[in-house]
Protein backbone atom coordinates (compact mmCIF):
# COMPACT_ATOMS: atom_id res chain seq x y z
CA UNK A 1 0.00 0.00 0.00
CA UNK A 2 1.30 3.20 -0.77
CA UNK A 3 1.76 5.64 2.01
CA UNK A 4 -0.65 8.07 0.13
CA UNK A 5 -3.29 5.44 0.43
CA UNK A 6 -2.44 4.54 3.36
CA UNK A 7 -2.43 8.43 4.84
CA UNK A 8 -6.19 9.16 3.34
CA UNK A 9 -6.83 5.60 4.76
CA UNK A 10 -5.84 7.47 8.06
CA UNK A 11 -7.57 10.89 7.04
CA UNK A 12 -11.05 9.40 6.67
CA UNK A 13 -10.75 7.03 10.20
CA UNK A 14 -10.14 10.83 11.55
CA UNK A 15 -13.18 12.39 9.87
CA UNK A 16 -15.52 10.08 10.63
CA UNK A 17 -14.17 9.79 14.32
CA UNK A 18 -15.09 13.45 13.79
CA UNK A 19 -18.63 12.94 12.53
CA UNK A 20 -19.07 10.57 15.33
CA UNK A 21 -17.50 12.45 17.89
CA UNK A 22 -19.67 15.62 17.14
CA UNK A 23 -22.89 13.56 16.98
CA UNK A 24 -22.02 12.50 20.94
CA UNK A 25 -20.88 16.04 21.59
CA UNK A 26 -24.46 17.14 20.49
CA UNK A 27 -26.61 13.98 22.10
CA UNK A 28 -24.81 15.45 25.58
CA UNK A 29 -25.47 18.92 25.15
CA UNK A 30 -29.50 18.27 24.35
CA UNK A 31 -28.85 15.98 27.86
CA UNK A 32 -27.21 19.07 29.90
CA UNK A 33 -29.85 21.14 28.56
CA UNK A 34 -32.90 18.89 29.50
CA UNK A 35 -31.43 17.91 33.16
CA UNK A 36 -33.97 18.17 35.92
CA UNK A 37 -31.42 18.47 39.06
CA UNK A 38 -28.30 19.95 39.27
CA UNK A 39 -26.36 16.39 40.20
CA UNK A 40 -27.38 15.24 36.37
CA UNK A 41 -26.35 18.62 35.31
CA UNK A 42 -22.77 18.07 36.67
CA UNK A 43 -22.69 14.75 35.15
CA UNK A 44 -23.24 15.29 32.05
CA UNK A 45 -21.28 18.38 31.46
CA UNK A 46 -18.56 15.90 33.01
CA UNK A 47 -18.90 14.08 29.84
CA UNK A 48 -19.13 17.34 27.50
CA UNK A 49 -15.69 18.24 28.76
CA UNK A 50 -14.28 14.87 27.93
CA UNK A 51 -16.03 14.40 24.67
CA UNK A 52 -14.26 17.60 23.71
CA UNK A 53 -11.41 16.48 24.73
CA UNK A 54 -11.35 13.68 22.29
CA UNK A 55 -12.36 16.14 19.74
CA UNK A 56 -9.47 18.70 20.40
CA UNK A 57 -6.86 15.54 20.07
CA UNK A 58 -8.12 14.84 16.72
CA UNK A 59 -8.37 18.37 16.06
CA UNK A 60 -4.33 18.47 16.38
CA UNK A 61 -4.09 15.50 14.13
CA UNK A 62 -6.29 17.42 11.41
CA UNK A 63 -4.30 20.76 11.88
CA UNK A 64 -0.64 18.90 11.39
CA UNK A 65 -2.12 17.61 7.98
CA UNK A 66 -3.09 20.82 6.81
CA UNK A 67 0.07 22.41 8.07
CA UNK A 68 1.72 19.65 6.22
CA UNK A 69 2.77 19.36 2.40
CA UNK A 70 1.69 15.22 2.37
CA UNK A 71 -2.78 16.59 1.87
CA UNK A 72 -3.73 17.94 -1.54
CA UNK A 73 -6.95 18.45 -0.75
CA UNK A 74 -7.36 20.51 3.01
CA UNK A 75 -10.94 21.54 2.45
CA UNK A 76 -12.54 18.57 4.69
CA UNK A 77 -10.21 18.78 6.46
CA UNK A 78 -10.17 22.52 7.69
CA UNK A 79 -14.47 21.99 7.51
CA UNK A 80 -13.66 19.44 10.37
CA UNK A 81 -11.38 21.47 12.29
CA UNK A 82 -13.83 24.54 12.21
CA UNK A 83 -16.75 22.38 13.45
CA UNK A 84 -14.77 21.15 16.38
CA UNK A 85 -13.97 24.85 17.59
CA UNK A 86 -17.33 25.85 16.80
CA UNK A 87 -18.26 23.07 19.31
CA UNK A 88 -15.20 24.08 21.77
CA UNK A 89 -16.82 27.83 21.59
CA UNK A 90 -20.36 26.38 22.36
CA UNK A 91 -18.89 25.31 25.98
CA UNK A 92 -17.02 27.98 27.27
Amino acid sequence: MSSAKKLQGEIDRVLKAVSEGQEVFEEIWQKVHEASTAAQKEKFEGELKTQIKKLQRLREQIKSWITGDQVKDKQPLMDARKRIESDMKRIE
